[in-house]
């Protein structure tokens, strides 16, 4: 097996991962009514988080995996949900739907918020309609990623 072959079979391993967390934190999300308040709220908002986290680590991989430049500045994060929905000729395909996008942009910026807001009320109807967002971007994002995940893997095979 080539160095890169290795490389290849490795991004796509820590891709799927990374992948499988980003659902098994939706389950998270979506394991408790965060209209209970206080220590249900906050499970909730950071499983969502922790999902955010969990795609947005897969789609930095995707990229290094792919010798694309390390992104910086302050919007970097919303240039790399921009970018996964769109392909790149002859490396990858678009891994995000164009129709879950706002879903995605969302969630991320929810995350930034939580993040940053350190003594904010989590709002129960707010985080179940994260929720419900997180659960449709993660099943319309689900084929493409692994179906990105498998070309890395067959590549190497």
């Amino acid at each position: 097996m080539s160095p890169v072959d290795a490389r290849a079979l490795l991004f796509g391993s820590e891709a799927e991962r990374d992948w499988q967390m980003v659902e098994a934190n939706l389950q998270k999300a979506q394991s408790v009514d965060p209209a209970k308040a206080g220590p249900e709220s906050a499970w909730v908002a950071l499983a969502i988080d922790h999902a955010c986290e969990a795609f947005e680590t897969m789609l930095v991989r995707f990229e290094r995996s792919l010798g694309l430049p390390q992104r910086s500045g302050a919007a970097w994060h919303r240039a790399i949900l921009d970018e996964a929905s769109r392909a790149i000729p002859g490396l990858r395909p678009a891994l995000v739907p164009v129709d879950v996008l706002p879903d995605w942009a969302d969630l991320l910026a929810f995350r930034h918020f939580l993040r940053h807001a350190y003594s904010a009320d989590l709002e129960a109807p707010r985080l179940a309609t994260l929720t419900a967002r997180l659960a449709r971007a993660v099943a319309v994002t689900a084929p493409a990623v692994r179906s990105f995940v498998e070309v890395l893997r067959r590549d190497v095979s």
